[in-house]
This record gives structure tokens, sequence and C-alpha cells, in this order.
């Protein structure tokens, strides 16, 4: 029997890299991928109509992408993981939040592992630096991702007992796999008392951090910036870039920041 029709491809002049790999999970099933200048385009091979079995993800919504070799030192192939946010609607409702998208493939063309991982490393370096030339809105003008400050180094801050006792739950399960997923180095500090955040903020050494993110209410924020207005360099340790994950029963502090901050 003849095999399934070619997919329906981009223009040639915005492909920038084809192939045709299996997924990680479903060996079998094959499927064309193809990474253009702002998509990555991912179609199975099947007989079924192209709109059922087509995939377009923006590289505007790209966090991250990693290329391995299995846990199975037999296992020739290589593997490419791609992570995604896209902007979804929630079902039966009109709210549209950020959800998690992972696409994964396997590739084993070539007998030897060292061949298939160097492929897949080379589809991770596209992907990220196409990613980090997708342009933004910012003060009013348009920038490239690559532009914009990204931390390379940053200190996490858990309330254990904010949100109900949720937000260390949160961490685990949410934030500490999406901060991976997008290469951010982090060293968690889970608080053990009230104003441990605030003393320690004090005395600790701001150089080896690019940023201070609070997962907590408004208790911890609190501590954090009176903790680094504390300081003899106040004024340049209030600069530091703060952010806050909601974590805790109410967040008007951090909103009012950023009001008055501009």
């Amino acid at each position: 029997l003849p095999g399934p029709p070619p997919p329906k491809l981009e223009p040639t002049s915005l492909v920038k890299l084809y192939g045709e790999f299996t997924g990680t999970s479903n060996r079998k099933g094959r499927c064309a991928v193809i990474l253009t200048e702002k998509d990555l385009v991912v179609q199975r091979l099947t007989s079924a109509p192209v709109g059922r079995n087509k995939v377009v993800l923006s590289l505007k919504d790209c966090v991250g992408c990693r290329a391995y070799r299995g846990n199975d030192s037999a296992d020739t192939a290589a593997y490419l993981v791609a992570y995604f946010y896209p902007l979804k609607r929630r079902w039966m409702s009109s709210r549209v939040s950020r959800q998690r998208v992972e696409q994964g493939f396997r590739l084993a063309s070539l007998q030897d592992p060292q061949a298939n991982l160097e492929e897949a490393e080379k589809w991770a370096r596209a992907v990220r630096e196409r990613s980090a030339r997708q342009q933004f809105p910012r003060n009013g003008e348009w920038v490239l991702m690559s532009q914009m400050s990204r931390p390379c180094q940053m200190m996490l801050l858990v309330n254990p007992q904010s949100g109900k006792g949720q937000a260390l739950t949160l961490y685990n399960n949410h934030i500490q796999r999406m901060l991976n997923e997008a290469g951010i180095k982090h060293t968690l500090v889970i608080t053990e008392r009230q104003n441990h955040a605030r003393e320690m903020l004090k005395e600790a050494d701001l150089s080896q951090w690019d940023a201070l993110v609070i997962m907590s209410g408004d208790g911890l924020l609190y501590e954090v910036i009176n903790g680094l207005l504390e300081r003899p360099d106040w004024e340049e340790a209030i600069r530091t870039p703060l952010g806050i994950l909601p974590g805790g029963s109410g967040n008007a502090l951090a909103a009012s920041i950023h009001h008055y901050s501009g």
C-alpha cells in the first residue's frame, strides 16, 4: 500500500530546519517537524486530513528546549524536548491563561549515538536562537527577547505557611519544573520563622544573585523589602530585581509597589 501523503510544508524560504522523527512515547507514529523563524510546526504523517494532525506552536511562547540521551545505554537514539506556555481558553469559560505544552521527539536515524545527539542539539540550539529573536512590546516599542534581561542566578524565597500551607506544594509541583525547563538556576530558601528573610537579606551577599523571587503573600514581600532597606548599601540593594509568585491569601502590596513605581 502507498504510504501517507507528504505533509503540506511552509514556503521553502520560511523553513529553517526539517526532520521526520517519532514521538518519545509512541515510536511507531512518525511526524514531520518544521522550524521556521516564528513557529515550530508538527505534522503527524498519517492519511487523515492535514488540519487534524497539524500543530503550530509560536516560538514567542517557548521557554526552553533541550537535547539529551536516554537512560538505556543500548538505545542509540537522542531526544529533543521543547517547552511552550501558550495562552489557551479554559474549558466552558471566557478566561484565558497560559498552559504548559511539551513537545518531545526521538531522533534515531543514525546508528551512531553521538551523531544522533549532535543532530538533536542542533535542533535545540536552533529553537532557542529563534525564540530569542522574537519581538515583544516594551515601553511603547518592540524589542527582541534576547535584549530583555533574564536572570541566570535567582534566590527563590518560599513561606511554607502561606496560602493555607500550599506554597511549598506549588513550588514542588509547578515552579521548580518551570524554572528547570527555562534553564534558570535558582536557590530555594524556605523561611523558618517570622523575620527570617528580613534578617538574612540584611547581611546577604547580593552580588551572587541576579534576582530575588518571593513566593508568598504580602508578609514575606514586606520582610524582603525591609531587609533590603536596612542594609548599609540600601540604595543599591533596593534596585535588585524582585519577582512575586502569588502564593498567599493577599497580594495587595505587590500590586501597590508595581503601581507606584510605574
